[in-house]
């Protein structure tokens, strides 16, 4: 094995190392933890298969780091070159399945096809959303290259032509700790990765194993920015507070003793590429978790202003740079580095059942706004996100924006739909013109 610290190549490598956020999947993969996520884009005519799949395999040298199979070491899970086939999937009834590597060639991402959509399915052990998104691009580039329908390569999207550069597969957390250096003996150190008490968890008959509904709302940004700038929110503090307005509901209708109530903890993830503009192709995402005590709610601007003051106060370098420290400095504690990994594996495991999934209720991502080039923009009618099954709260919510609309994707593993009724009818009667479609 190569030393991981000497630069070569990464079409040379071998193998590389896991990035501080992506350690603790190996050991929470399951078939109900299936840390899948998926992007899709849906062209104007159907897509050609066998030419996608001539595509794949052309932008594969540009990405060897995400051409991979997963190994276990004795200490440390690792990736190792993968040099098999590639396999082009067609859609099934349920978006973000697991990924077993035995029917897979052993990659840890699969793109499927359905008509006129492809569909591109990641394992977090690769990627985050912003790495698997440039990732769909430059492929869905490379077909519309292949079929004619591009003269050239667009400008802003990752040409697989060019060569990897060495920061797009290092950890980028480890780069920011380098970077700041000179701040880290002045940050506060505080507890970032825990909470005390258990969060308010919804109730539901769930789904047989491995279903998995998604209820898509379409509303326009102009609406949706109308709307929060009459509470004096930004688009994603928006949803986020309808959402724990809809945990608090049914936390009332479940628990009907006010003294029993727990509070709603709202876990969203920031991408630290905001802040620290590295080429990260792998996990470069925290998350803060703001939480509600139900005493404390009387009405809806209560939620808005208790998640707007949260976000001042902990979307900035200092809190999220204590985050990275704590983060990276568990990874590299001596004693954790040379304990089996075995024995790392079933710790995770632990502490994810009885400190992680107990700080929130609900998950909301927000991408954000994706813009393509106009030449390419012009072939991609719409674009989806989707987070996988969310086993521990039974919903969660994946939004992004594309041609001035904004996609509200809510996955559930629940055979009832109580956080979408609400969070759909109460932008309904907020003044948002909402399209609703669903698997």
């Amino acid at each position: 094995m190569e030393d991981p610290k000497r630069e070569i190549p990464a079409q040379s490598r071998s193998w590389y190392r896991l990035d501080t956020s992506a350690k603790i999947y190996p050991a929470l993969e399951s078939p109900e933890n299936t840390n899948v996520f998926r992007f899709s884009m849906t062209l104007r005519e159907d897509v050609d298969e066998a030419l996608l799949l001539e595509a794949m395999n052309a932008v594969r040298p540009r990405f060897p780091y995400f051409h991979v199979h997963l190994r276990t070491g004795f200490f440390w899970h690792y990736l190792e070159r993968n040099d098999n086939p590639l396999l082009l999937w067609p859609e099934t009834p349920y978006p973000c399945e697991r990924l077993y590597p035995v029917y897979n060639n052993g990659f840890l991402y699969r793109v499927r096809v359905y008509r006129r959509r492809i569909a591109v399915e990641f394992s977090h052990i690769l990627t985050d959303g912003s790495g698997g998104m440039e990732f769909l691009k430059t492929l869905t580039a490379q077909y519309l290259m292949m079929k004619g329908e591009l003269s050239a390569f667009p400008d802003g999207i990752i040409n697989p032509a060019d060569t990897a550069d060495p920061r797009e597969y290092e950890d980028a957390f480890m780069r920011v700790l380098e970077i700041e250096k000179d701040r880290i003996n002045k940050i506060p150190r505080q507890r970032t990765l825990f909470q005390p008490d258990p969060v308010f968890k919804m109730r539901g008959k769930l789904l047989p194993l491995g279903a998995f509904r998604i209820v898509t709302g379409t509303a326009s940004v102009e609406d949706l920015k109308k709307i929060a700038k009459k509470f004096g929110l930004t688009i994603t503090e928006l949803l986020a507070a309808l959402y724990t307005e809809a945990l608090l509901h049914i936390q009332f209708r479940q628990q009907r003793n006010p003294r029993k109530y727990r509070p709603v903890g709202m876990e969203i993830p920031v991408n630290m590429r905001s802040l620290y503009p590295l080429p990260a192709m792998g996990n470069f995402s925290l998350f803060v978790v703001p939480r509600f005590e139900p005493r404390m709610i009387t009405e809806f601007s209560d939620i808005g202003e208790i998640l707007k003051n949260y976000m001042k106060q902990h979307i900035c370098k200092e809190h999220l740079l204590s985050m990275s420290i704590d983060n990276c400095a568990l990874g590299e504690n001596p004693f954790i580095r040379h304990t089996p990994v075995f024995i790392k594996d079933m710790v995770i495991r632990y502490l994810s059942q009885t400190q992680g999934h107990a700080q929130f209720s609900g998950t909301i991502s927000n991408l954000g706004a994706v813009q393509l080039p106009p030449e390419m923009e012009a072939h991609v009618e719409d674009m989806a996100f989707m987070l996988g099954p969310p086993t521990q709260t039974l919903t969660s919510c994946a939004v992004l924006g594309y041609k001035g609309e904004i996609r509200i994707n809510f996955g559930r593993v629940a055979k009832d739909t109580p956080v979408e009724r609400h969070m759909f009818r109460r932008l309904v009667e907020l003044g948002a013109a909402v399209r609703l479609t669903s698997n």
